[in-house]
């Protein structure tokens, strides 16, 4: 792949993030101003229960299916492992959902305080099925490059939990549109995924020849998943235990909105980890470093000006967008925000252990830093509310960003372009004061008011040097492009 479409890919991808993105921003009004922050609570605590259990039953397969198959080329081995991944997450989904559903009133008794909650549990235990098989019959698309097919299964989702969430509960079913409107959404998906999987390779019942092979490699992983929950999610039953669902209600709503920052490490992990891959097996070692220092660069540029933009908006946002009674928690935002920022960092570093297969490495720095979010958690929780939980977080991910950027200069050497970033800070800051003038009563003044921050943001940057000829010349043909699509609007 050359970088040009290795740039291009991510662009795509990015794209496909944003509006998915905007389709989850939308179901936050929705979903709040409809079910309200008990129940937004209830829903956000079933999510994170059932994306552990997902990932355990997953074992890492999804990784070790990229890892593997990015750079195999032999249709039988490609065909073998596939079928041998997806059969196997098939049956371990199945108990797993039949676990959850089997321990749904102890859970709702002691884990959500709330034994009426059992009901909802039950019925969100059917998400771990789908949960464990789509990533699989999608990665399948992300191994093979076949980005654009990826990028439309995402967006499908997106949009069509948003549009059939809202008919289910104009209906009047409530807290279950969610559940059933996700589940529906993703078993369509899946389905789909699947049969063009059979129509580009065949079906072949697996022997599962290679399947001890890639455990090997994934099943280090599935402790780290569990661990990386720990620090990313379990802080939502720690205020369960100490505040009650209507807490947790209102912290769910502003980490959705500071975790709005996870769209920008995202697309790029999806391209990222495949390509890092391909170049390490075929020992294009300089090149690979190079993917590396300019991933990271391009991260932070963009993800720098948002971590303040969502500090500046942070109170207008959960006004808007929500009800009174979140407006609250706003300033879980940035910290939130930053935190996401860090873990982008991590994510970024973590690929170079996972392609030289030092699996557990990334195991034990997720666990110190698991360990040290619940102390956090169990210290602040109780005498600083939900701040002391986004405080945890954030301490957890600087921790855990230290860690992992120590341990990949070990195995690559990277630039960090710390000029740059200098000149990406100063502009931040020029936006931020610009933004925060602002009196932000609607989605209009929102938008009106990001626009001109972002104007400001490049504006700034392009006057300290800080894009080099091929992103400047990137950027006038996006500005370009938007401003040509603009007058074909105009003049229809």
């Amino acid at each position: 792949m050359s970088y040009q479409k290795f740039v291009r890919d991510v662009g795509l991808i990015g794209v496909v993030q944003i509006l998915t993105n905007l389709s989850n921003f939308l179901l936050i009004p929705i979903i709040t101003k409809s079910l309200g922050a008990y129940d937004y609570g209830l829903w956000a605590q079933i999510n994170i229960s059932v994306s552990l259990i997902s990932s355990l039953a997953l074992m890492g397969l999804s990784m070790g299916l990229v890892r593997f198959l990015s750079s195999e080329a032999e249709k039988e081995i490609i065909k073998e492992a596939v079928y041998s991944i997806l059969f196997f997450v098939i049956v371990s989904g199945l108990l797993a959902s039949l676990s959850l559903y089997m321990l749904a009133e102890p859970l709702a008794t002691f884990g959500f305080k709330d034994p009426d909650a059992a009901y909802f549990i039950k019925a969100g235990s059917l998400l771990i099925l789908v949960n464990v098989i789509e990533p699989i019959s999608l990665y399948y698309f992300r191994v093979f490059r076949q980005i654009k097919k990826f990028s439309y299964f995402t967006l499908f989702e997106a949009c069509g939990k948003l549009l059939l969430i809202l008919v289910l509960i104009k209906i009047g079913y409530g807290l279950l549109s969610v559940i059933v409107a996700t589940l529906l959404v993703q078993g369509v998906i899946t389905l789909i995924a699947v049969m063009i999987i059979i129509k580009q390779i065949g079906f072949v019942i697996p022997r599962f020849t290679y399947l001890m092979e890639y455990l090997r490699f994934s099943l280090p992983l599935t402790p780290n998943t569990l661990v990386r929950w720990i620090t990313e999610s379990s802080d939502r039953y720690l205020v369960t235990y100490f505040l009650g669902l209507n807490s947790v209600g209102i912290y769910s709503a502003a980490c959705s909105f500071g975790n709005l920052i996870q769209l920008f490490v995202n697309p790029l992990q999806l391209i990222l980890f495949p390509e890092l891959s391909k170049l390490f097996d075929e020992n294009k070692i300089e090149e690979l470093t190079i993917y590396m220092s300019y991933s990271l660069r391009y991260f932070l540029i963009i993800s720098i000006p948002a971590v303040f933009g969502l500090s500046a908006f942070a109170k207008p946002l959960l006004g808007i967008f929500t009800t009174e009674n979140f407006v609250s928690g706003w300033f879980v935002i940035p910290i939130i925000a930053f935190s996401g920022l860090l873990a982008g960092v991590a994510q970024i570093f973590v690929n170079t252990l996972l392609i030289v297969k030092k699996t557990k490495v990334p195991t034990y720095i997720n666990f110190a830093v698991a360990v040290l979010n619940v102390l956090i958690n169990l210290f602040l929780i109780p005498r600083i509310g939900i701040v002391g939980a986004a405080l945890s977080t954030l301490l957890s991910y600087f921790f855990m960003a230290i860690l992992c950027t120590h341990m990949s200069l070990k195995h690559f050497k990277h630039n960090f372009y710390f000029y740059d970033i200098t000149k990406c800070i100063l502009s931040s800051t020029a936006m931020y004061f610009f933004v925060s003038r602002f009196d932000i009563l609607s989605v209009y003044k929102l938008f009106v008011a990001a626009g001109m921050g972002a104007l400001v943001y490049l504006s700034v940057m392009f006057l300290l040097g800080g894009f080099n000829d091929l992103e400047l010349s990137l950027i006038k043909r996006y500005l370009f492009g938007i401003r040509n699509s603009l007058i074909k609007i105009i003049e229809t």
